[in-house]
């Protein structure tokens, strides 16, 4: 064979032999000038458009993170509960949708978030976090979550999932502060 011949049989393998890092699926978000890009080999399948278009996903998928327990971010006044941010590390990241425009979210709301408190964390544990400008109950976990949701609200995108299990019980739970998150 010539040069020429094996020149194109060696890029030709290369290109059939290298990963397809661009292979995504991108779901168009009715009235909106935004999109969802979802990662190759995500478990998540697109489902249907819920309200005010927010893409709803089938699959159930394993995601490992930050959990904090405290007083609502967005608090304006006295009475409002306190919430759970789930925040994914940069593995868990990867293999979430995300807004051609807009990125990812800092966090995941979760649905059904007593469900994950009751799981990791004491009802005096909880009862120390739940106090109005106090400290964050929080700790690293490992969780399997579905009922997935990506949408916009307000211009900003935000995601939703429902608790189905801890994956792996909790190192360490711990009274602590929030990081800092942009709006």
């Amino acid at each position: 064979m010539t040069i020429h011949r094996w020149t194109g049989v060696a890029f030709a393998f290369l290109l059939l032999s290298a990963p397809a890092l661009s292979a995504v699926t991108t779901i168009a978000i009715p009235a909106n000038d935004d999109a969802i890009i979802l990662p190759e080999g995500s478990p998540l399948h697109f489902r249907k458009f819920g309200p005010e278009h927010a893409v709803e996903f089938d699959g159930a998928i394993e995601l490992s993170g930050t959990w904090y327990y405290g007083d609502n971010q967005i608090n304006d006044t006295d009475a409002a509960d306190p919430t759970v941010y789930f925040v994914p590390d940069k593995a868990s990241f990867a293999r979430l949708p995300r807004f051609k425009l807009r990125g990812q979210p800092g966090s995941i709301y979760l649905t059904n978030e007593n469900d994950l408190l009751k799981a990791v964390a004491s009802k005096e544990l909880r009862a120390k976090a739940e106090k109005k400008g106090g400290k964050y109950l929080s700790g690293h976990i490992d969780i399997w979550v579905d009922k997935f949701e990506a949408g916009i609200e307000c211009d900003a995108p935000f995601f939703n999932a429902h608790f189905l299990r801890v994956a792996h019980p909790p190192q360490r739970v711990a009274l602590g502060g929030m990081p800092e998150e942009g709006c």
